[in-house]
């Protein structure tokens, strides 16, 4: 039984960052939003992986191979673990499992791009000295909106019989 539960949360891990994913995509092709490029998010998770965790502007470190792949691979790992202590969580207090606390976990998420990400890849606190052209804050508030509203579809669909 408690395996069945495992599947299940992972499984919405997956399915809420992919729905993140496809709508931080849309919005972007709309002008909504302009996040980082993600084979700088890449560079920066290999770049942790070797110990080298902060940088003056991530984008003047030397590329790494495979950043894309890094940088998808880390972050379904990241929303996916996320998504589980969403799950394990809400069930151990008795949350009720719906759109409001979704949607406000997916707006605590930003406390590790705002605090920790951005800073460390050199765009300081919120991402406020991101490189031109991107708009960081805003950007990575949408996206993990997105990410709560995937939380809550995954857990709705998964919830069916």
């Amino acid at each position: 039984m408690m395996m069945v539960n495992t599947w299940r949360a992972l499984a919405i891990g997956v399915l809420s960052t992919l729905a993140m994913d496809l709508l931080t995509g849309i919005a972007i092709r709309l002008g909504l939003i302009a996040p980082l490029p993600p084979h700088l998010i890449g560079r920066w998770f290999a770049s942790v992986a070797r110990a080298h965790v902060f940088h003056r502007d991530i984008a003047q470190s030397s590329p790494v191979n495979h950043e894309l792949l890094v940088a998808l691979t880390v972050h379904y790992l990241i929303g996916t673990g996320l998504a589980t202590l969403y799950v394990w969580g809400t069930g151990a207090i008795g949350w009720p499992r719906g759109l409001g606390s979704a949607l406000a976990f997916g707006f605590c998420t930003n406390v590790l791009p705002w605090l920790l990400m951005f800073p460390a890849m050199g765009y300081g606190f919120f991402g406020a000295r991101g490189p031109d052209g991107t708009r960081l804050f805003v950007s990575s508030l949408a996206s993990h909106a997105f990410f709560g509203l995937g939380l809550w579809m995954a857990v709705r669909a998964m919830n069916r019989p």
